[in-house]
């Protein structure tokens, strides 16, 4: 760092941007930035790689800017003020964080498979002529069934927890083999559970697209109905009946749509990513005082913005990496979908350890 301030006086600290982004990107592989806890939540939540690049740029942000609040209050307060004395109280704020975020991961896992499994229950007591398909829309559960006792068949909609869904808010589509999204089905409401306004033709052998909308948004789910159980898939990948987490549809079907944070999960992805990146770079923090001192505010801010470039690289690619491997198990291995239901409990208390370990640590380092 003593090289580095006449450097800075000469002008030629410029040269040092693409040093500063590799630097970054080496900092982000040390231990002390979440990446275990980033790839484990990850697949917890069976996240999408859009997911993974949120997580990943949430942590850099707050990285960053706790690297500028620190520097400048800093300067502010007092000149005694150093990184290692925010340190220990940084990490008792993100401990707690990451403890909240263990168990809502924790109670959500076990929610989710007892929904589910009430869910199969409630299935297999209707008439077996009717195929069903249980929907988790991340806002409750709901039975999608086609119905055709006495009567010309009709999609249902019932609801199974949480709030009813509006008539107008709720739209169907179904693809037939080798054919696009034709047929649209519309649905009034009969009291106890919603029915298509249009009958369904014969055969039940399609793929559908369940539509619902809310706060002026919708998603998409993507389902497969065939006559006589066939559980064969026909052009989407998303579509199964084995559980699967809805916001991983959900989101995998909006990846070209721009993101709406009002979405619950994505602010839990957020909130963790910017807690996972608290813990201040004394390093960063020296070189952007150095800048202050020495007028060079424009400068020391291109340096941190560079390491920050590379910090971000760094963590969206072990987000990334969590998430594209995630789905490409799940490609090759029919038996995943059972290991992932579980494998999020393993995943919460190994978040839980660390934020344990963090809160130690820190508390210990506030005591001296």
């Amino acid at each position: 760092m003593n090289e580095f301030l006449p450097l800075l006086q000469q002008g030629n600290a410029w040269f040092f941007i693409p040093s500063a982004i590799l630097l970054g990107a080496l900092h982000g592989l040390e231990p002390g930035h979440s990446k275990t806890m980033m790839a484990a939540f990850i697949i917890a939540i069976k996240g999408t790689v859009r997911q993974a690049v949120m997580l990943g740029l949430a942590a850099t942000l707050s990285h960053t800017a706790i690297v500028w609040l620190i520097a400048f209050g800093g300067m502010y307060f007092s000149q005694k003020f150093t990184a290692e004395a925010a340190e220990p109280w940084l990490q008792l704020v993100s401990a707690f964080i990451i403890l909240g975020t263990a168990i809502w991961m924790f109670w959500r896992t076990w929610r989710g498979e007892r929904n589910w499994l009430q869910a199969m229950q409630d299935r297999d007591a209707h008439h077996h002529d009717d195929e069903t398909q249980i929907v988790d829309t991340g806002h409750g559960k709901i039975a999608l069934s086609i119905f055709e006792e006495g009567e010309p068949p009709r999609w249902r909609i019932r609801t199974l927890s949480g709030n009813r869904w509006a008539a107008g808010d709720v739209s169907l589509a179904t693809r037939r083999s080798g054919s696009s999204f034709a047929q649209m089905f519309s649905f009034v409401d009969k009291g106890d559970y919603l029915e298509s306004a249009q009958t369904i033709p014969e055969p039940h052998d399609f793929n559908v697209r369940l539509t619902l909308g809310h706060q002026r948004h919708t998603h998409d789910y993507d389902l497969a109905f065939h006559e006589h159980h066939h559980h064969e898939l026909d052009g989407l990948e998303e579509g199964s009946q084995a559980y699967q987490d809805a916001h991983e549809r959900a989101h995998a079907n909006d990846i070209q749509r721009r993101f709406d944070g009002r979405e619950v999960t994505n602010w839990q992805i957020l909130l963790f990513g910017l807690t996972g990146g608290l813990i201040p770079c004394p390093a960063a923090i020296t070189v952007l005082l150095i800048c202050i001192q020495l007028k060079a505010l424009t400068l020391g801010a291109t340096l941190v913005l560079s390491f920050s470039i590379g910090l971000a690289l760094t963590l969206v690619t072990v987000g990334v990496g969590a998430a594209v491997s995630v789905r490409q198990v799940a490609k090759r291995w029919s038996g995943f979908n059972t290991l992932a239901r579980r494998a999020p409990y393993f995943s919460s208390v190994l978040i839980g350890a660390v934020g344990i370990y963090m809160a130690i640590h820190g508390y210990l380092g506030v005591r001296g």
